[in-house]
C-alpha cells in the first residue's frame, strides 16, 4: 500500500475535511437497505444558505507561526505548542473553507468582478499560508516539542515535510498569475462570439434559428457557424496559450522539463506516467472506438424515445432518484439526505452561471456542495447521479490538515460507477423497457466517447501542447483535427486539416491534464456494471461501496488490485473489455435486428447504411435486401433526398440510373446550396460537386478526382449523405 505524498498542496483539488460541529443521525426507515462500509464522520448542522464568505487577512496567521517558533527551544512549552499549532491548523482549514465559498460564488454568477477578485485573493493567501505552514511542521519536527506532531505523521509523512523546499516567490506569483488567468477564462467563455456575414453578425443561436425557419440554407449555415467557431477558438485559445507559457515555467520551478510530467504527479498523484498511458491510448482506439460505432446506429434508432426530451434540472432530477438512493445503501441515503436538508446543492437554470458540474468540500463545516450548470436535458439526470457519486465520497472521507486525499481518477470511478449501477432501476425510472435500454445506450455511448475516447484525444493533445516548444493555436488546431480522424470523429479522408472545438472541454483550461481522469476511471468503473451482469446485483453493489471506502492511502492501480480486479489501464484489459461489452449489450444481435440481410457490418459503407436504416431513412425490398451494390435509379436517389427535405425533387428518368454529378446536382438543388467555385477534383469543376465537397460530402477518389460520369452506386449515395449529415453535427459541435 502507498501512501499519497501530496498533502496540504492537493486539499485545494480533491480536500473533504469532516470536522465536527453537529452529527447527523438517520433513523432505519422501510425500503432502505442497510450497508455498513464507512467510518462514520460529523458534519455541520449548518444549510449553505447560512455560510457566509469572510475576507481572512493572512497578517495574524503569520504572526502566529512566528509565535509558535518561540516556542520550540525549550520542551516545556510542548503543550502549549501543540495547543497553539491546532488552533493555527483549525485557521488554516478555514481559509481554504472560504476558498471553497468563493469559488462556488465565482461559478455561480462568472460577471460577479468582486467574487473573481476574492477568488484571486484567497488562493494567493492559501498558498502563502500552506507554505509557511510546511516550513513551520518542519522545524517543530528539529525540535524538542515534536513528539504531538511525530505522533500523527507516519514515516514517509516525515520524509515529504523534512525534504519540502519552501515557495519562492516567482513560484507564488504564478501561482496567482494562473488563478487570474483562470478567471479571464470564465468571463471570456461567459461571452457570445459572433461572424459576419451578409451585413449581420450571427451567433450560433441565431444560426440555429435562422436554419431551423428556412431563413439559411445547410452551405451557408455549415460555413458560419464554423467561423463562428473559430473565432471563438481564437478569443479563448489566446488565454489558453497564455496559460500553457504559465504552466511551463511552473514545471520549470519545480524542477519539471515538462508540465504534464509536473501535473501527473503534483497535481494528481498518478500511479503511471505519460509514457506508461499511451499503451492505453493505443488500446482504446483500437478496441474501443469500433464498439462505439457499433453501439451508435442502435441508439440512433432509440434517439427519439421522448425520455431524452424532459427537464431533469435542480429538484426535478433529485427527487427522482432519492427513492432507489435508500435501494442501495442506508449511507448513501445518510449522505443524499444531508445534501437536500442543507441546501448543499445548486443545479438550477441561471443565465450567470459558469458552464461545469462539480462536487467539492466546505471543510470548517465538514459540508460536501454539489454544483451544476444544467443543460435542460436528460444529460441533466445523469450528471446528478454523477456529482452524487462525488458527493458520497466526499461525506464520508475524513480529512484532516494530513489526511491524504483520494486522486482524481479513483474519484471518478465513484461518480461513473453509481452511474452505471443506477441502470438497475431504468425500467422502473422510466416506466418502460423501451425507454431503459435506450437510456442505457445513451449512458454507454456518453462513457464511451464522452469519457475513454474523449479522454485519451484529449490528454494526448494536451501532451503534444506542452511538449510543444513555443507551440502556436494553428498548431493546436491541426493536431486535434489530426487526433480526431486517430479516434474515428471525423473520417480518415475529411479534407480538414484544422478543428477548433477542444476549446469545448473546460477543464483543458482549469484543469490541464485531468481528462485522463475520465477515461482510465470509466474503465475501471466499467467492471462494476458488469459484475451487475454475471453476479448477484446487490454483490456488484457492495463491491462498489467496499472500492469507495478504501483508505486513501491506496494508488489507482493498487484500489483495483485490493478487489481482487485488474488494472483498468492495461491494454489486455481494454480488449477484454471491450469483448464483454460487446456480449453484454448484445450488440451484434441487436444490430441483426436493424440491419438489413445484405450487410453484414464490415463493409465501409456499414456505419452510414447502418445508421440511415436504422433512422428509416433507407428501407429494405420484400425480401429483405437494399442492395447496396447496385447502381442507384434516380427513383432511389429522388425517394433518399425527400427523406431528408420533405420535398420530393423532379426527377428526370426514374428507372435510369443516376451518375455521380446528377445526384451531386440534384442534392445540392434540394438543400438551397449556392455552386462553389472551389472545385476540389482534377476532372469536374462543376459547382454542385464543388459545394457538397466543401460541405464535407464528397471526398473523391485517392487519384484525386472525381468521376462524374460514373453511375453512383447505392452504398455511394447513402455515404454522401451520410457524411453531410455527420458534418452538420460537427458544426453544431462547433468543429
Amino acid at each position: 500500500m502507498k501512501e499519497m505524498r501530496k498533502k496540504l498542496l492537493a486539499l485545494l483539488l480533491t480536500l473533504s475535511l469532516l470536522l465536527s460541529v453537529c452529527p447527523v443521525a438517520l433513523a432505519a426507515e422501510d425500503g432502505v437497505r442497510e450497508t455498513d462500509f464507512f467510518t462514520d464522520q460529523t458534519h455541520a448542522d449548518v444549510n449553505y444558505a447560512d455560510m457566509e464568505y469572510k475576507h481572512i487577512d493572512g497578517e495574524p496567521i503569520l504572526k502566529e507561526m512566528e509565535e509558535i517558533r518561540e516556542l520550540l527551544s525549550d520542551g516545556a512549552n510542548a503543550k502549549k505548542v501543540e495547543e497553539t499549532f491546532n488552533k493555527f491548523a483549525g485557521q488554516f482549514l478555514e481559509i481554504i473553507t472560504m476558498y471553497q465559498l468563493v469559488n462556488i460564488k465565482t461559478y455561480q454568477d462568472v460577471t460577479d468582478e468582486d467574487a473573481a477578485a476574492e477568488m484571486e485573493y484567497t488562493n494567493e493567501l492559501y498558498m502563502t499560508v500552506v507554505d509557511g505552514l510546511i516550513l513551520l511542521i518542519q522545524d517543530i519536527l528539529e525540535s524538542p516539542c515534536d513528539k504531538f506532531l511525530r505522533d500523527q505523521l507516519t514515516e514517509e509523512d516525515i520524509e515529504y515535510y523534512t525534504e519540502y523546499e519552501a515557495m519562492t516567490e516567482e513560484q507564488l506569483a504564478r501561482s496567482n498569475q494562473e488563478t487570474a488567468l483562470q478567471n479571464e477564462y470564465l468571463s471570456a467563455a461567459y461571452q457570445t462570439y459572433t461572424a459576419e456575414y451578409d451585413g449581420k453578425e450571427w451567433d450560433d443561436a441565431s444560426l440555429a434559428e435562422a436554419l431551423a425557419a428556412g431563413e439559411m440554407d445547410q452551405e451557408t449555415y455549415t460555413t458560419v457557424s464554423r467561423q463562428v467557431a473559430k473565432n471563438t477558438n481564437a478569443a479563448l485559445g489566446d488565454i489558453y496559450l497564455r496559460m500553457v507559457a504559465l504552466r511551463k515555467e511552473i514545471a520549470k520551478s519545480y524542477d519539471y522539463d515538462n508540465y504534464g510530467d509536473y501535473a501527473y504527479t503534483e497535481v494528481y498523484d498518478r500511479d503511471y506516467t505519460q509514457e506508461e498511458i499511451h499503451s492505453f491510448h493505443q488500446a482504446v482506439k483500437e478496441y474501443i472506438v469500433p464498439l462505439y460505432d457499433a453501439l451508435y446506429p442502435l441508439y440512433y434508432a432509440e434517439s427519439g424515445d421522448p425520455v431524452f426530451e424532459g427537464d431533469y434540472a435542480g429538484d426535478i432530477a433529485l427527487d427522482m432518484i432519492e427513492p432507489y438512493i435508500q435501494q442501495l445503501s442506508s449511507e448513501l441515503t445518510e449522505a443524499f439526505t444531508y445534501m437536500r436538508s442543507h441546501g448543499l446543492y445548486d443545479s438550477d437554470y441561471s443565465d450567470t452561471k459558469g458552464d461545469a458540474g462539480f462536487t467539492t468540500i466546505l471543510n470548517t463545516y465538514g459540508a460536501p456542495f454539489y454544483f451544476n450548470s444544467p443543460y435542460g436535458d436528460l444529460y441533466d439526470l445523469t450528471t446528478a447521479i454523477h456529482e452524487f457519486g462525488h458527493y458520497n465520497n466526499f461525506y464520508w472521507q475524513p480529512a484532516g490538515w494530513n489526511d491524504s486525499s483520494k486522486s482524481i481518477d479513483i474519484a471518478e470511478v465513484h461518480s461513473q460507477g453509481l452511474e452505471l449501477l443506477f441502470t438497475h432501476f431504468y425500467a422502473d425510472l422510466f416506466d418502460s423497457e423501451e425507454s431503459a435500454v435506450a437510456v442505457q445506450d445513451y449512458l454507454m455511448l456518453n462513457l464511451l466517447y464522452g469519457a475513454i475516447i474523449n479522454g485519451c484525444l484529449h490528454d494526448e493533445l494536451q501532451q503534444y501542447v506542452y511538449a510543444t516548444e513555443n507551440v502556436t493555436l494553428e498548431q493546436i488546431n491541426q493536431e486535434y483535427c489530426r487526433l480526431c480522424k486517430e479516434y474515428g470523429m471525423i473520417p480518415e479522408d475529411d479534407e480538414r486539416t484544422e478543428m477548433y472545438s477542444w476549446y469545448q472541454i473546460p477543464h483543458t483550461f482549469t484543469s490541464p491534464c485531468y481528462y485522463i481522469s475520465y477515461a482510465v476511471s470509466a474503465a475501471g468503473a466499467l467492471a462494476f456494471w458488469l459484475d451487475t451482469q454475471e453476479d448477484d446485483y446487490f454483490s456488484a453493489v457492495d463491491n462498489y461501496l467496499a472500492f469507495t471506502a478504501l483508505d486513501a492511502t491506496y494508488g489507482f492501480q493498487e484500489s483495483f488490485e485490493e478487489l481482487g480486479m485488474d488494472s483498468p489501464i492495461d491494454p489486455q484489459y481494454v480488449e477484454d473489455l471491450a469483448d464483454a461489452l460487446w456480449e453484454a449489450l448484445e450488440i451484434e444481435e441487436r444490430s441483426a435486428s436493424l440491419a438489413p440481410q445484405d450487410i453484414t457490418g464490415e463493409e465501409w459503407f456499414a456505419p452510414a447504411a447502418l445508421a440511415l436504416y436504422a433512422a428509416g431513412v433507407i428501407a429494405p425490398d420484400e425480401a429483405g435486401l437494399v442492395l447496396p451494390y447496385d447502381p442507384a435509379l434516380w427513383s432511389d436517389a429522388v425517394a433518399l433526398v425527400e427523406q431528408l427535405t420533405e420535398e420530393a425533387p423532379a426527377a428526370e428518368n426514374g428507372e435510369a440510373s443516376i451518375t455521380r454529378v446528377e445526384f451531386a446536382r440534384l442534392l445540392a438543388e434540394a438543400l438551397e446550396l449556392e455552386d462553389s467555385d472551389s472545385a476540389p477534383f482534377s476532372d469536374t469543376d462543376d459547382g454542385a460537386v464543388a459545394a457538397l465537397a466543401d460541405a464535407g460530402a464528397f471526398s473523391g477518389y485517392a487519384d484525386g478526382t472525381f468521376r462524374p460520369d460514373q453511375p453512383m452506386l447505392r452504398a455511394e449515395m447513402w455515404m454522401t449523405v451520410y457524411r453531410l449529415l455527420m458534418s452538420m453535427v460537427d458544426t453544431l459541435m462547433g468543429a
